[in-house]
């Protein structure tokens, strides 16, 4: 079977991505919205508590787009991200998918899929924490995003490294895949440890309960996302034989 074109790559990408991006919207809207929703409650009743002396202000009455409407514009954006990845991902495991550990192109997506989590997913949650509405100071905000970027930089590199020494001809298959176990727990240790700290500390009146619930319900849609991927794409790129290949096969038996 010759290798699938351009065109079917991208179009089973996108596909992969939709896939994902309908499983991460679903996951958005079961397990990340209850504590959004929680995390504004408790944000709207510190705000009419802080202008009880005066006239009461509405959370929701002043804002640009209505709750209903941000949420909608959340699910349409997983949607539409999911998409984009997927292509991304499907192309990137088209031009990179012969480096990557794996016995079978099947195998090969499935590590792509792995340290795409990790990489653009676990390793920045470990350093700069997803925070409810409740949680967050403005003042920040720049930290935490080139905190964010440059976890996810320092991140890519660390894989590029535990990819090296995987398929490192120099090493025994046994001793190989202990190095490169090894480098990927140690250097993830250092990473953390070595960069800023940027989480902002959780207010008294948020419950710790409500922030590691929206932490973990956050990486589990994100992660639900990224396996979605990795699998429609592996399926999706199984070498079929032709429909008339097929027929003359069982005519000929």
């Amino acid at each position: 079977m010759s290798a699938p074109t351009l065109g079917r790559t991208v179009g089973n990408g996108a596909l992969a991505g939709a896939v994902a991006g309908g499983l991460g919207a679903a996951a958005l809207n079961w397990l990340v919205e209850p504590s959004i929703r929680a995390a504004i409650a408790i944000e709207e009743a510190g705000s009419v508590h802080e202008h009880a002396g005066g006239a009461t202000h509405d959370h929701g009455s002043d804002a640009l787009v209505s709750r209903p409407e941000q949420v909608v514009l959340g699910l349409v954006t997983v949607l539409v991200v999911g998409i984009l990845v997927g292509i991304a991902f499907a192309l990137v495991h088209r031009f990179l998918g012969a480096r990557l550990p794996g016995r079978t192109p099947a195998g090969t997506t499935m590590t792509l899929a792995g340290l795409g989590f990790v990489t653009f997913t676990l390793a920045p949650a470990l350093v700069v924490p997803a925070n409810p509405p409740a949680v967050g100071d403005p003042a920040t905000v720049d930290l935490r995003t080139v905190t964010y970027l440059g976890t996810i930089v320092c991140a890519v590199a660390l894989a590029a490294l535990v990819i090296g020494v995987a398929r490192s001809a120099a090493l025994r298959p046994g001793p190989r895949a202990a190095a490169a176990v090894a480098l990927g727990v140690v250097g993830t240790a250092l990473l953390v440890a070595v960069l800023p700290h940027a989480a902002d500390p959780i207010p008294g009146n948020v419950p710790a309960d409500l922030v590691w619930e929206f932490r973990v319900a956050s990486l589990a849609q994100i992660g639900l996302m990224w396996l979605a991927i990795g699998a429609t794409c592996a399926w999706l790129d199984q070498p079929r034989a032709d429909v008339p290949d097929r027929a003359r096969q069982l005519v000929s038996a």
